[in-house]
């Protein structure tokens, strides 16, 4: 049973014709014959009756004519919608984010995404940068902009900016003199860290495989699952945390938290952007990761 086949039956149902039914679908009269009789042949039933009235549906070619125009009609919407796909048209784009770009580098860019895509809605999964892996992983969603990268040859990466991942404290949690802990002296002080798959604490803990600080060395207080959460720990004085500079910021500025550097330990990490391997990204994805990729971060 093939497409075609449908539309000339309908066709010929419509004008009670084999002959204009087979105008109307642009054949010959015999292969519309032929059409509708594979069809009765693969039904295993008459569909018309042929006689002086012209071709006549049997009952069983009227049931067959409702449930046919159904087929036919989703046929018709299945093509508009790939239509309005591909011409980025009522479409949603489902992307994940790890906490930095889900708060600072997508809000940055949605401005101009509109301007250029306005009929794509942009939905936005926030998780660490592991789960946000495993979404793309799962198909639930087409693109992942996190800040780690993970070896995995099912996604691939894509740099898109770098991040400064610094050590913060309530100013007036410390001597505002000192500017510094060493790194025995953050081994004793109160640590507020990320959980296990997030991008930061990833970076943090390879920059500190580079000293002869273990992560069993540290003195952890708390483990909170996003950079609000640490941000909201810090000014509330629980303690020291490394955390990204872009997520703190304003409270730099206005004077409430404070950096302390750690001699011998700088911590970078870079942004990137990760979809599946070997899969071609839907028009709207492809255009929204161009537009990231473009921006300066």
């Amino acid at each position: 049973m093939t497409l075609k086949q449908l539309e000339v039956f309908v066709a010929v149902a419509d004008t009670r014709s084999f002959s204009r039914g087979a105008e109307q679908s642009c054949i010959t009269q015999s292969t519309a014959s032929q059409h509708i009789q594979g069809l009765e042949e693969e039904l295993g039933v008459r569909l018309f009756d042929r006689g002086r009235g012209g071709a006549l549906l049997t009952e069983a070619g009227k049931l067959f004519l409702g449930r046919t125009r159904r087929i036919l009609s989703e046929c018709d919407e299945s093509r508009s919608a790939i239509r309005r796909f591909l011409g980025m048209e009522d479409v949603v784009l489902k992307v994940g984010a790890s906490n930095i770009p889900g708060t600072c580098l997508i809000p940055a860019a949605l401005g101009k995404f509109q301007t250029e895509c306005p009929r794509v809605r942009l939905e936005v999964s926030q998780g660490d940068s592991r789960s946000v892996v495993q979404q793309l992983l799962a198909e639930e969603i087409e693109l992942g902009f996190i800040g780690g990268r993970y070896d995995d040859d099912r996604i691939h990466f894509e740099e898109m900016g770098e991040d400064t991942i610094v050590c913060a404290v309530a100013r007036g949690s410390v001597d505002p003199v000192k500017k510094s802990l060493s790194q025995a002296e953050l081994c004793k002080v109160p640590l507020v860290v990320r959980e296990q798959g997030s991008g930061t604490q990833k970076a943090v803990y390879e920059a500190l495989a580079g000293t002869w600080i273990s992560r069993e060395a540290l003195r952890i207080v708390a483990v909170l699952g996003s950079s609000e959460a640490v941000k909201r720990a810090l000014l509330e004085g629980a303690g020291y945390a490394f955390v990204s500079s872009r997520s703190i910021g304003e409270e730099l500025a206005s004077g409430v938290l404070a950096t302390v550097r750690i001699p011998g330990l700088n911590v970078k990490r870079k942004f990137y952007a990760a979809y599946r391997s070997g899969r071609e990204l839907s028009p709207a994805a492809a255009a929204f990761l161009t537009l990231m990729l473009n921006t300066r971060h």
